[in-house]
């Protein structure tokens, strides 16, 4: 049953009026002034009777009155994503920043994190999201912004131009290019195309090049100069526009791209 006892609710009442939903071990011992083993025995507890939630060793998500007696409640899973990844390096990418920029009206069951963190697994469910942890170099954390995804806490995600760059270069973990090429259509008046040219030369992939210059050149998005900048950058192989689709298609000798994503169907795309 969820029952408090006096010292549970000092904690989570002091927790409430701080704000803090998400808490750590140390925090509650701060609050409680008790010893690690007791702390860690009180919050197990209230872990059986459902008024937290673990969400990693060491870190526990408050779960409120008005969650029920099932403890179904959601607290933004970008928040949670935080706080699994925390202290190392990271930003919310491609599906879930998707989202974040509203170029998506998708739901988001999967939470993608890059991290330089390495120990961290691949993917874990918590609360009903699944959180998959995308491995990168930490010289490659780049191109971030803080958006609020609460109104007491912010988390970081890749801007714009970058999340665009992550996209064509893992279509595959957001929804492949068709699903991109809406969100494009729908922020095309927000891209910062100067800077979206200097991510992409920082990213250093003729692959990615191709397939944003192919985009650019049937929406005749963005300015001619871009164009012919990313024409300098392509080489004479190809590479599949959609790596997330099948290996099948013609070829496009403008952009040196295997077409496995029919242009007529991108063009009916962002009529819907």
């Amino acid at each position: 049953m969820k029952v408090l006892g006096k010292t549970s609710s000092k904690l989570l009442l002091t927790l409430s009026t701080e704000n803090k939903s998400i808490f750590t071990i140390s925090d509650a011992q701060k609050i409680l002034m008790t010893s690690l083993p007791a702390t860690r025995n009180l919050l197990e507890d209230l872990v059986k009777k459902k008024w937290l939630i673990r969400i990693r060793p060491g870190k526990y998500l408050i779960v409120p009155l008005s969650a029920g007696e099932k403890a179904e409640f959601s607290e933004s899973w970008y928040v949670i994503a935080k706080h699994l990844i925390e202290p190392s390096p990271y930003y919310i990418s491609h599906y879930s920043a998707l989202d974040i920029h509203e170029m998506t009206t998708h739901p988001v069951m999967t939470i993608y994190i890059k991290t330089s963190m390495r120990k961290r697994k691949k993917e874990i469910k918590v609360f009903g999201g699944s959180y998959r942890f995308i491995h990168t170099n930490p010289e490659k954390i780049w191109g971030i912004e803080e958006v609020w995804a609460k109104p007491t806490e912010k988390v970081k995600v890749s801007d714009l131009e970058r999340t665009i760059v992550d996209c064509l270069s893992n279509p595959k973990f957001c929804g492949g290019i068709s699903e991109l090429t809406k969100g494009i259509w729908a922020k095309r008046g927000e891209i910062d195309f100067e800077k979206l040219f200097s991510y992409i030369e920082r990213f250093n992939s003729k692959a990615v090049a191709k397939r944003l210059a192919f985009l650019l050149d049937l929406f005749n998005l963005g300015p001619k100069e871009t164009r012919k900048k990313l024409k300098k950058m392509t080489t004479t192989s190809f590479v599949l526009l959609d790596p997330s689709l099948p290996d099948r298609g013609h070829y496009q000798s403008k952009w040196r791209l295997k077409i496995n994503l029919e242009p007529e169907e991108l063009k009916e795309i962002i009529k819907t």
